[in-house]
């Protein structure tokens, strides 16, 4: 693999062969293989095994441990033994050289050449490793580089192929958590979670626990931090970012913050000028666009929505009790729907709430209440929220705390 900014070269610390299928994303499965025998023939591990980090419809990611090549181009692992497997035994200076890397391989020739061009995915990648400067948050993820690697056929151990691959940085504090599994953590039943429970798995108590800690300034910083993570990219010059689903952002483990993956925003590159968003080229929207052409009536209202309805009562109540706000008239008894269910999930651990106080409990209840329904129906000041990343964050901004 080399690096993107000074051209330096790494290795994976043990030899490795991938697995592929002929027939592509037809057969994931089969790329889920992985050999690391040294000096002798290579055995493959049972699928699943191999730091499979995820995997998607064009891709499969594994996590690979680099450390650099010599600067006269002999590999380390020949001239002199690989770094500590164990990160305790590393020096800091040997962890800042290594790389803990998430490597994206593509499941087939065509995708692979297409995300080599300089508006995919790898051309976007290079740009925003130079810019990561713009990135000192951490909210979209840092790339490496470029790798090559050597994959053998599932079904015919004789046939090999070379393999072009994406590195970016694995971080264990986001690990594979992607905003779907968190979500369906957070709208888990608490009926499902105490039944479970008397198994005592871990799983079932973290859930227990993310529902019990989650308060609505919680919400609010998960929301700020993805939609700062929006203009991140903005900054860093990246015209789209798909935003159909919840796959392409993860969570920190503490819930606080997020972290964009797969940033080929359909291939769209980086801003150009002239463009529909700057001066140059004419629009007949308006308000223009930012730079980030990104989707928000889909998933973020829906986000939004789960955030505050859903928190450990499933998908179905958020949706039944949406639609029952939009049928209910007049405003005043829609708007108590929102605060009966508000008071339930956010304040509900004793007679006067959080606070002690129940005339301030329900003062800040009504206030979000207010928030959520104008958001909600996009009634003024908030009927244009879902325009672009900048309405959107002026919206959030005014989500009431306590």
């Amino acid at each position: 693999a080399w690096d993107f900014v000074t051209g330096r070269s790494f290795t994976s610390q043990q030899p490795i062969v991938f697995s592929f299928s002929p027939d592509g994303a037809r057969d994931k499965r089969q790329f889920m293989k992985i050999s690391t025998s040294a000096h002798r023939a290579q055995q493959f591990h049972a699928p699943g095994e191999g730091g499979i980090l995820g995997m998607g419809a064009n891709a499969i990611v594994h996590r690979v441990e680099l450390h650099p090549t010599l600067a006269e181009g002999r590999d380390s692992i020949i001239d002199q033994p690989p770094p500590p497997q164990n990160d305790k035994n590393r020096t800091d200076a040997q962890q800042d050289e290594c790389w803990d890397a998430a490597v994206k391989r593509l499941f087939d020739l065509s995708k692979m050449l297409k995300f080599l061009g300089d508006s995919s995915e790898a051309g976007l990648a290079k740009r925003m490793r130079f810019a990561n400067s713009l990135n000192s948050d951490g909210r979209v993820v840092t790339f490496y580089g470029l790798g090559v690697g050597l994959a053998a056929n599932a079904y015919n151990a004789n046939e090999y192929k070379f393999e072009v691959s994406l590195l970016s940085k694995y971080e264990e504090e986001f690990s594979t958590y992607t905003m779907r599994r968190f979500i369906e953590d957070y709208v888990c039943p608490h009926e499902k979670i105490q039944e479970h429970q008397q198994t005592n798995t871990n799983d079932d108590n973290i859930i227990a626990k993310l529902q019990a800690d989650f308060s609505l300034l919680s919400v609010k910083v998960l929301l700020v931090s993805l939609l700062n993570a929006f203009r991140d990219l903005t900054l860093m010059g990246i015209i789209a970012f798909d935003f159909n689903h919840l796959n392409n952002v993860l969570v920190s483990r503490d819930h606080s913050s997020v972290r964009l993956i797969d940033i080929d925003g359909d291939s769209r590159g980086s801003i150009q000028f002239p463009s529909e968003y700057i001066q140059g080229a004419s629009s007949q929207r308006l308000p223009h666009k930012p730079s980030l052409d990104v989707d928000l009536n889909t998933v973020l209202p829906r986000l939004v929505q789960t955030l505050l309805l859903g928190k450990g009562r499933g998908p179905a109540f958020v949706t039944n009790t949406v639609s029952q706000v939009w049928r209910t008239q007049p405003d005043d008894k829609a708007k108590e729907i929102l605060r009966t269910v508000l008071r339930e999930n956010f304040f509900a651990t004793g007679p006067t709430g959080r606070n002690g106080n129940t005339d301030k409990v329900e003062k800040h209840i009504g206030k979000v209440a207010e928030w959520f329904y104008s958001m909600l129906k996009k009634q003024s000041p908030w009927n244009n929220w879902t325009n672009d990343i900048y309405d959107a964050m002026r919206c959030i901004d005014h989500l009431p705390i306590t």
